[in-house]
């Protein structure tokens, strides 16, 4: 029989040498699995196994074991000497603490095997008796005792290799609890001594010390990590200043706070104020706390800065103790090493809060003015957008509508909604470019006192007053959360006056006015029939008039055209109010139209110079001729009338072609209208106080006439007035289209 290779053991020095070597090898070691490799390798090599084996037991993140050493629950972490396929099969195979395994992972001892082939021996070295009884079973399964069948409970997987000789220790950690298992194998007998044992259980604690360092390291670098990763990810400036005022660290923030703080004009005092100052005060042992820094940048932009500092201690060291007394004894203090400063950006917080401020201060003045609206008795509500979309409105105005206006909606999109048809006081239909809401936001236009009757969905009909005012939206801010920041947009107040009340007193007066002016005709007539007799028959025989007596027939002539003038104002009122005004519309070039009037009114006043200039040869509109000679006559009148001193009057008829209409303005240089007045100068018999302070005589009615003949006919009437300095009316009117090959001559 061939004699057994038996590998002797190493002497104290070899293998102090060895340890030592695998001592530092291990404390350099931070990865897990390769220190596990390093350590089975190192077994192998050292005692001279075939292979070696590592086995773990689970543990959680902070290191804490979590099952008990019973149970098929110890896992193979490392393996040397084995084919890969046993390797794969080893891994998934779970380890228990039965049978051969027994007294390594129950009990924590080591075990030791020289020969499997050889009758058990007690193993006296452990007075246990579960230590013996282990040993025991061990020595039982490796002597071939226990059956195949057996052979899984006592805790070898099938495949697994020869084995004639066993060496297993346990890894314990600092409170003796077993943390897993470093086992030897050979195929041969008696290879493992008393000394390899000694040696494998050096290996083992040094193991286990590797095993904690390495996980200490692994969980202290995962939380340092963790801390970095929170400390720059904090949105405020983070920096730590050493005692000597240097920048130890500091987050990007801060970094980023700090380049920009050295580019400002007084970068230095600032970076004094938010950091150096504080940190100072911090490493000297005084905390500062929310202390406010307003710094200006280079957009000469104030920065708001709130800021935080407080001392960095360190622990005390015997070494390092001062002496305190306080009880009769000795207490330590900490050392300050540097300070933690904190600078927290306030600036957009600041500006928010403003804005909060004035928009809870502006929702406390809207809701005052609602309430206030909601208390009037007329309609009053607030639009925005070329396409009158509500912003507020009172109560009244729901009661004019017959329905309540959503806000944020278009005016038509309202009115077609709800069926609300809007229609002149005649009766016709209202256009929507002449809707006086529409004129205010589309065309920045004032419209005063202008006259409409809402028909509800019902049928019935509300007749009302408008005034609508454009609005500057610039000078005048509104918070609209459907404008955007910065954008301006037109606005106009609106105000509906219910004059159902007024318009049955009114239907009254004109029927009595009516009444009037058609009994004043009569004699009229017959006045200034007779005069006209008297005048022929005087003619004819040849008597020659005093003075005196022509002053008179001049006085009476005059006196009858005045009243007859005045009697058909008052029946066109009549029948305007009425709806029995009949306009006779044809097509007529206006420019001609204009100069004749203007040359007829010229023979009659000396005093005045007027003035016609037109930028088209000829301009065709649909009109009724006679009224609107009578319109621009009443505007030339008045022209001339409220320019007492005289002076140059200018006429203008000016071409719009981008609305395809012609606009004839009249311009003096007379009295002018006040300015509290011009709201109501369209008005029955509205008369402006400075023309009766200059004795100027007058009605009242002619603009009143003017604007309803000019709105009948798709016009618009509209003036610019200064007291003191003149007026300027304009007189707006749709041109007719001609086909381009047809031409008109010019008179």
């Amino acid at each position: 029989m061939k004699p057994l290779n038996i590998r002797q053991p190493l002497s104290e020095s070899e293998r102090f040498a060895a340890l030592s070597r695998i001592g530092a090898a291990l404390m350099s070691e931070r990865d897990e699995e390769k220190l596990l490799r390093h350590i089975a390798q190192t077994s192998v090599d050292l005692i001279g196994a075939e292979f070696a084996a590592f086995t773990l037991r689970p543990i959680n993140d902070h290191g804490e074991l979590l099952v008990p050493a019973e149970g098929h629950l110890f896992h193979l972490a490392a393996v040397i000497g084995v084919t890969k396929e046993q390797e794969e099969l080893f891994r998934q195979i779970p380890l228990g603490g039965e049978g051969l395994l027994a007294p390594i992972f129950r009990h924590g001892v080591s075990v030791l095997v020289p020969d499997v082939l050889k009758a058990p021996k007690a193993d006296r070295a452990h007075s246990s008796n579960a230590v013996s009884d282990a040993r025991t079973a061990a020595a039982a399964f490796a002597h071939g005792q226990l059956s195949p069948e057996q052979l899984h409970s006592i805790g070898l997987p099938h495949g697994h290799p020869t084995l004639r000789s066993f060496l297993g220790a346990p890894l314990l950690d600092s409170e003796r609890q077993v943390r897993g298992g470093l086992l030897l194998g050979h195929s041969q007998p008696d290879q493992f001594q008393k000394a390899h044992e000694e040696i494998l259980m050096s290996l083992a604690a040094q193991a286990a010390v590797a095993l904690e360092n390495a996980r200490l390291y692994n969980v202290m670098h995962a939380r340092a990590q963790e801390l970095n990763a929170i400390f720059e990810s904090i949105a405020d400036g983070v920096t730590l200043v050493d005692a000597q005022g240097q920048i130890v660290r500091e987050n990007h923030w801060a970094q980023e706070l700090r380049k920009q703080l050295e580019q400002y004009p007084q970068g230095k005092q600032a970076l004094e104020a938010l950091l150096h100052g504080p940190a100072r005060s911090a490493c000297q042992g005084i905390s500062e706390h929310d202390v406010s820094v307003k710094i200006t940048d280079e957009n000469q932009e104030v920065r708001e800065f709130i800021v935080n500092a407080s001392p960095l201690r360190q622990p005390p060291v015997q070494s390092q103790t001062r002496k305190m007394e306080r009880l009769g004894g000795y207490h330590s203090l900490p050392v300050t090493t540097g300070s933690v400063v904190i600078w927290h950006d306030v600036t957009e917080i600041r500006r928010l809060q403003r804005e909060r401020q004035l928009y809870t201060e502006a929702e406390a003045r809207r809701s005052l003015l609602q309430h206030i609206l909601d208390e009037l008795p007329s309609s009053v509500y607030l639009v925005h957008g070329k396409d009158a979309r509500l912003v507020l409105a009172n109560q009244a105005a729901s009661k004019v509508w017959g329905v309540a206006w959503p806000h944020e909606k278009p005016m038509l999109e309202f009115l077609h909604d709800n069926h609300i048809q809007l229609f002149q006081v005649d009766g016709r239909p209202l256009p929507q470019d002449q809707l006086a809401t529409l004129r205010a936001v589309q065309l920045g236009e004032t419209v005063y006192q202008r006259q409409e009757i809402i028909r509800h969905a019902d049928g019935s009909n509300l007749p009302v007053l408008v005034n609508a005012i454009a609005l500057d939206s610039r000078s005048f801010p509104l918070n609209v959360p459907s404008v955007p920041r910065g954008e301006y947009e037109p606005m106009a107040i609106v105000v509906h006056q219910d004059v159902s009340a007024l318009k049955e007193a009114e239907a009254l007066k004109d029927e009595f006015i009516g009444i009037a002016a058609h009994e004043l005709r009569n004699p009229l007539a017959v006045l200034q029939g007779y005069v006209q007799l008297l005048q022929s028959q005087l003619r004819h025989t040849g008597v020659t008039l005093t003075p005196l007596q022509e002053e008179s027939f001049q006085g009476i002539e005059q006196g009858t055209h005045r009243l007859t003038a005045l009697t058909d104002d008052l029946l066109d009122v009549t029948r305007l109010q009425g709806g029995r005004l009949e306009l006779r519309q044809e097509i007529t070039d206006i420019i001609p139209l204009v100069k004749r009037l203007v040359k007829r009114f010229q023979l009659t006043s000396q005093q005045h110079q007027l003035h016609v200039t037109a930028q088209a040869e000829f301009l065709l509109v649909s009109i009724d001729t006679q009224r609107i000679e009578q319109v621009l006559s009443n505007l030339l009148n008045n022209a001339i009338k409220y320019s007492p001193q005289g002076g140059l009057i200018e006429i203008r008829i000016e071409e719009n072609q981008a609305k395809n209409r012609v606009v004839v303005c009249v311009q003096d240089s007379g009295i002018g209208i006040p300015a509290q007045q011009q709201a109501r100068i369209f008005g029955r018999f509205v008369r402006a106080d400075n023309a009766q302070a200059h004795g100027i005589d007058g009605t009242g009615l002619g603009l009143y006439l003017s604007r309803e003949l000019i709105e009948r006919q798709g016009g618009h009437i509209w003036f610019q007035s200064i007291e003191g300095q003149g007026s300027t009316f304009f007189v707006s009117l749709p041109l007719v289209d001609i086909p381009q090959d047809q031409g008109m001559d010019t008179p």
